[in-house]
């Protein structure tokens, strides 16, 4: 996937030096004046950062389904700073991963710029993602995660030591519409971004739920619009890139045909303005072929980047369905072929030793509480148009193992792991 490149010239301060407690020995030395890379994520499929299931195996796996960007698991920067090696392994890239970012989270800009600093000089990543999301109350509690839009002078004292310490990376970060969905805050939070980080950021991910929501009821893509069009017409304005809810091809069509109906009539609100002699700050003078489709999209703001999370937990080939923009009805014997080949993936990433096989079957259980969600189109004598947060129904397959691969059982799912880590132990 290519990446797009715009050089901007940035020096690099002194470290902070607030991190005393012992830890390995890193490359803390000065480097060199370098350009910073902002990754072109339009037209993209983006494989979001998911914290236990989104491991280099499962990522392998959404490479050859068509994902053009990855992001590593949500790695704690106190325990990369330590040098703890499970955290360490959240941040390595297989090979096929030709565009790559690690998501980092803390809640300190002392912290944050150490860890950039060992970030930018030990591990090779295209972009460092500011996770400002995570609902967890483990990590709001340490002032990380969702916290941080509640402190926003600090989430902008991190930003700054972030974007200072990563000089040839490019940063992106990732919040929600607020603490409460009753006062909803990034759209005032995106453009106070967008004024002081305007050729730092490569974009904004917004998840279009708050944090008390967590992932229940349904993403606000209105609001996601709303948040885009804030921003000051008159600078570069941050591509917004809006999660929540895709879990087929259509559900990705329906937003783009929500976000284009609202460009529309935005549009034609400004081309009204316009023969009265006035123009909208929403869309700085242009004019109502400007923005139409992509362009206009990227206009207010917006970026048609593709963002999936638990869609492609449950569904691993949806960045397909959304490129070739078809409904895929994958056939049982395929996709078991694919829990066979994360096994495979499993034993050379984890190790083939016990420690190995029992690291492999935990991730394969914990992605098969996903799997199992999949309704298959075939099976259907109607359109049904499942919905990401809705009980699925339960069913027969059209052979045994669909039906086996449908079940809820978590003694089913050992079942299908046994067929390739071999047989667990009697109390497991």
């Amino acid at each position: 996937v290519p990446v797009a490149v715009t050089t901007t010239t940035t020096t690099t301060p002194a470290v902070s030096s607030t991190a005393s407690q012992s830890r390995p020995e890193y490359n803390l030395s000065s480097y060199p004046e370098r350009t910073v890379k902002l990754v072109d994520f339009s037209n993209k499929v983006y494989i979001a950062p998911l914290t236990t299931v989104g491991n280099l195996p499962f990522r392998r796996i959404l490479k050859e389904y068509g994902a053009d960007i990855t992001c590593g698991e949500m790695a704690m920067a106190n325990n990369i700073v330590s040098g703890q090696a499970s955290e360490w392994a959240l941040m390595k890239r297989h090979a096929s991963e030709d565009c790559f970012g690690v998501q980092v989270a803390g809640g300190y800009a002392d912290t944050m710029s150490l860890t950039s600093r060992i970030l930018e000089n030990e591990v090779q990543s295209d972009f460092v993602d500011l996770n400002s999301a995570c609902p967890i109350d483990l990590v709001c509690n340490r002032g990380c995660g969702s916290a941080l839009m509640t402190k926003s002078n600090r989430l902008f004292e991190i930003l700054d030591a972030m974007t200072s310490q990563l000089p040839s990376r490019s940063v992106t970060i990732k919040i929600r519409t607020g603490w409460n969905e009753k006062a909803p805050i990034a759209h005032e939070l995106i453009p106070q971004m967008q004024s002081r980080f305007n050729n730092k950021l490569s974009a904004i991910m917004l998840h279009g739920r708050s944090r008390l929501q967590r992932y229940s009821k349904l993403a606000n893509w209105d609001y996601i619009l709303q948040a885009a069009q804030a921003q000051n017409p008159s600078l570069r304005r941050i591509p917004v890139i809006g999660n929540g809810d895709i879990l087929s091809w259509e559900d990705w069509q329906h937003h783009q045909h929500m976000l284009e109906d609202n460009l529309h009539s935005v549009a034609q609100r400004s081309a009204s303005l316009t023969h009265t002699g006035a123009h909208t700050t929403e869309l700085a003078g242009a004019t109502v072929d400007e923005v139409e489709g992509d362009a206009g999209k990227e206009v207010l703001g917006l970026c048609n980047c593709a963002m999936l999370a638990r869609g492609a937990l449950i569904k691993p080939w949806l960045p397909q369905e959304i490129k070739e923009q078809r409904v895929i009805d994958i056939p049982a014997t395929e996709r078991l072929d694919i829990l066979r080949k994360f096994c495979n993936y499993g034993l050379e990433h984890w190790g083939s030793d016990q420690q190995g096989v029992n690291n492999t079957r935990r991730f394969l259980l914990e992605w098969m509480s996903f799997l199992h969600r999949y309704v298959p189109n075939g099976i259907l004598s109607q359109p049904y148009a499942q919905g990401m947060n809705q009980r699925p129904p339960q069913y027969f397959g059209r052979s045994d193992l669909e039906t086996l691969l449908s079940s809820p059982s978590s003694a089913d799912w050992i079942k299908v792991s046994e067929m390739f880590l071999g047989p667990v132990g009697k109390d497991y």
